[in-house]
């Protein structure tokens, strides 16, 4: 089997996302209008999330319920020379951090500045929701926006000849982890892409809202 689609990034597939409706925990969809330029981020987005099962609605782009980092980035407080610290993303941000200076070695405590963290997590990169297609790979945890984006990855996975593997330093298959790639795991993969797609098949498949 070969694989020689086209070599999309991941934010191609971002137009409608399948979450988890932070409300009920049944899906919940995250529709984007992507402005013309989408590469490294798609700012100047417009998104919105309903869910059809409880009524959960979210529009305001400035609420964000993903992971958080934080950094420091400052002069030390005892003698003034430069102290840069980047905290592990987390959805509990916290104050401040003992931050010791490489000169000096003194330790203080020094107050945190938060960013919207989007690399690397089952979350949407616009508000921040779990993702419905999510499942776990031995200690990994493979995450999709939608259908297409599965299949699309499901073909790669399960072709022996992949062409064009780095065409575009965006593209989501470059940007795979190696574990992916792996041939190794290919099996394991495939079948666990085919279980998210029968479960979500299930689940949304008495819902009239989220026909096509």
């Amino acid at each position: 089997m070969r694989f020689n689609k086209p070599p999309y990034p991941t934010v191609y597939f971002s137009e409608e996302i399948w979450v988890k409706c932070p409300k009920c925990s049944e899906p919940a969809m995250v529709k984007t209008e992507l402005p013309k330029y989408t590469i490294p981020f798609p700012w100047g987005h417009k998104s919105v999330c309903n869910c059809n099962h409880c009524g959960f609605q979210e529009t305001d782009h400035n609420s964000w319920s993903g992971y958080l980092q934080g950094f420091v980035n400052r002069a030390c407080g005892k003698c003034g020379s430069r102290i840069s610290h980047t905290t592990e993303p987390t959805r509990d941000p916290y104050e401040t951090s003992n931050v010791a200076c490489e000169v000096c070695k003194d330790v203080r405590a020094y107050e945190i500045q938060w960013y919207r963290y989007r690399n690397d997590k089952p979350t949407d990169p616009y508000f921040g929701f779990d993702l419905w297609f999510q499942t776990s790979i031995k200690d990994n945890v493979l995450w999709l926006y939608n259908i297409d984006h599965l299949d699309y990855l499901n073909e790669y996975v399960n072709a022996k000849l992949r062409e064009g593997d780095s065409r575009h330093k965006y593209s989501m298959i470059t940007n795979l982890p190696q574990w992916v790639k792996s041939s190794k795991n290919r099996d394991v993969i495939v079948k666990k892409l085919s279980k998210l797609k029968r479960e979500f098949e299930k689940t949304t498949v008495h819902n009239t809202g989220y026909r096509k």
